[in-house]
C-alpha cells in the first residue's frame, strides 16, 4: 500500500491518517520520491521542500500520537504554485528576476492550508506573471 500512496487524493489521503492505517510520514515520502522521478521529464517543481516536509509530518505524526486535536488535511502533502506567497520562500512568479523576492507573510490560502494541517511539499511552475494557461 505504502508505494501506491501517490495515487491518492487529498480526503482519502487526511482518512487514511486519521485511521491510522499509514503515517504522515509515510505519506510525505512516497509522494515526495514519486515528485523526485518524475520532475525531470515534466518541470512541474522548480522547489523542492522534501526534507522540510519530512520534519513537518514526523511532527504531525507526533500530535497524532499524543492525541492533539489536528486540522481536517493533517499530514496532506501539497504543491504551491509560485506566483503565491508562502512566507520565507520565493515568490519568482514565473520570472527569474523575482527569483530572490522572497515572501514576508503567507497569503491567505497557504495560510488556511496550513491552520488545516496540510504540508507543502514544494512549489510548481508558472508561466511568466501568470499570463499564460500552460508552462514549459
Amino acid at each position: 500500500m505504502n508505494d501506491d500512496l501517490w495515487q491518492l487524493g487529498a480526503c482519502e489521503i487526511a482518512q487514511g491518517i486519521r485511521e491510522k492505517r499509514f503515517s504522515c510520514e509515510q505519506v510525505v515520502a512516497a509522494i515526495s520520491a514519486r515528485m523526485t522521478a518524475l520532475n525531470p521529464r515534466l518541470n512541474a517543481v522548480i522547489a523542492d521542500y522534501s526534507d522540510e516536509a519530512l520534519l513537518e509530518a514526523r511532527v504531525a505524526d507526533q500530535k497524532i500520537a499524543d492525541g492533539e486535536a489536528v486540522g481536517p488535511l493533517l499530514g496532506v502533502p501539497v504543491t504551491i504554485k509560485s506566483n503565491i506567497d508562502v512566507a520565507g520562500k520565493p515568490t519568482p512568479n514565473g520570472l527569474p528576476a523575482f527569483k530572490d523576492l522572497i515572501a514576508p507573510a503567507d497569503s491567505p490560502v497557504v495560510s488556511n492550508l496550513k491552520k488545516a494541517g496540510a504540508i507543502i511539499i514544494g512549489r510548481t511552475n508558472t508561466p511568466e506573471l501568470s499570463m499564460r494557461l500552460t508552462t514549459d
